[in-house]
């Protein structure tokens, strides 16, 4: 694995005011035959890619430091996805880019605010059909809103983009009318309208959720957001990692959708055991975000606590390199934050942005026995929905969970692998 490094100037992207968010990501549709255009930037294991999805039949016009780039065309449109996806890489050391004039966020050297959420799709799926048409039922777009006036540094998106599986009842009034299955329509509506101010605000780290796996929304996933080149017709069901500089912090992105909860899988264990023992080559502190934990809180049943992955826990035992101090991660619809009274790394887990949360997660967490592991200082946030930073501070990291609004529900200090959670 190559080890990429964040470079460029960060800029504010608040010189006029919150409608300057929407600078990078915009729906122009003020006249009937204009275009339609989402633009952000991400990481991948080539670096800083640009994205742009357009309903235009060629690529819009792109520049870096004021010279003009001729963007690639990613995945041509088809009848599932009538637009246009074109990609340009964008040098480490660039100051400056921007697609039709309007400028893209960069990232600076070293990311002082990092904002996670994950798990925000509208949930149609089986017997569950959540009130997408209803923000306080739904609330993913006040949270990315009130998120992208917090100015992040970067996003990392911890996996579960879209949820609408199924049709919903005509009769219905919370879901009626919303488009699903993977098609252009159900990932505008559960990702690119909704999340446009915060896919403008940062650039983003995308972690493959088992909602984006190749039994789920893989069309979507591989012409949108995955990390991988676009193949037509073909499905990665195991991405490689790949590594990003957060500036003294590497973050390892990992693809864990195969991880089986319940039991483990003896096929897959042995490789993802590989994959955390190959990550002790990286020298610097080290943060591993994938979309379901290791060991988390689904609810404690008897005294006895559900939710740890099978699969991880029997893959990392022994393996998880000296140096990781941060597991991030989303699957559990619910907040939750904790370090165990052993060496492994801490865990935060931001599933709450927006998709049904689950019921019973329980919100103290000190002591909790999850297999072999042990919480030694955590805190829970039941029926929540919201999103988290972390900002660095001289010695430590300040962990902030948020509601939708903004307003602050928990706050904690992670120094090295250890959290410690103000009351």
């Amino acid at each position: 694995m190559i080890f990429h490094k964040i470079r460029g100037m960060r800029r504010s992207l608040f010189l006029t005011g919150f409608g300057a968010l929407l600078a990078a990501v915009v729906f122009i549709g003020a006249a009937a035959q204009a275009a339609e255009i989402y633009a952000w930037t991400q990481f991948t294991g080539e670096g800083l890619e640009a994205r742009v999805v357009t309903s235009e039949a060629a690529c819009p016009k792109a520049a870096i430091d004021g010279s003009d780039a001729q963007m690639n065309i990613r995945a041509r449109p088809n009848g599932d996805f009538p637009a246009l996806v074109c990609s340009l890489a964008i040098p480490k050391n660039a100051r400056e880019a921007s697609i039709n004039g309007r400028p893209l966020a960069l990232p600076p050297p070293r990311a002082q605010k990092i904002l996670l959420i994950g798990d925000t799709g509208c949930r149609l799926q089986m017997m569950m059909l959540q009130a997408c048409n209803f923000i306080k039922d739904w609330p993913f777009r006040l949270a990315a809103d009130t998120a992208a006036e917090m100015a992040p540094d970067l996003v990392i998106h911890v996996g579960d983009l879209v949820y609408r599986e199924r049709a919903c009842p005509d009769s219905n009034k919370g879901c009626a009318g919303s488009p699903y299955g993977d098609n252009w329509d159900t990932w505008k509506a559960d990702v690119f309208e909704p999340g446009r101010a915060l896919l403008s605000a940062a650039p983003w780290v995308f972690i493959r959720g088992n909602h984006e796996d190749c039994d789920r929304s893989r069309a979507g996933w591989n012409r949108f957001a995955s990390p991988l080149p676009f193949t037509e017709g073909t499905c990665s069901r195991q991405e490689p990692p790949y590594l990003v500089d957060l500036g003294g912090i590497a973050l390892a992105v990992l693809d864990v959708t195969q991880a089986e909860d319940r039991a483990v899988n003896d096929a897959l264990a042995p490789l993802f055991r590989q994959q955390f023992v190959s990550l002790a080559k990286t020298e610097a502190p080290l943060w591993i975000a994938m979309h379901k934990p290791i060991y988390a809180s689904v609810r404690i049943k008897d005294g006895v606590n559900v939710g740890v992955n099978k699969t991880l826990a029997a893959a990392t035992r022994g393996a998880v390199p000296a140096n990781a101090q941060l597991l991030l991660s989303g699957h559990i619809h619910t907040f939750q934050a904790m370090s165990y009274s052993s060496d492994l790394p801490a865990q935060i887990v931001a599933g709450h942005g927006g998709t049904t949360l689950d019921r019973f997660t329980p919100e103290k967490l000190d002591g909790v026995a999850m297999d072999d592991a042990k919480v030694e200082k955590g805190i829970g946030l039941n029926n929540r929905f919201g999103f988290a930073t972390l900002e660095r501070r001289d010695d430590e990291w300040l962990l902030t969970s948020f509601g939708v609004h903004g307003e602050q529900l928990a706050r904690c200090h992670l120094r090295g692998k250890k959290l410690d959670c103000e009351p």
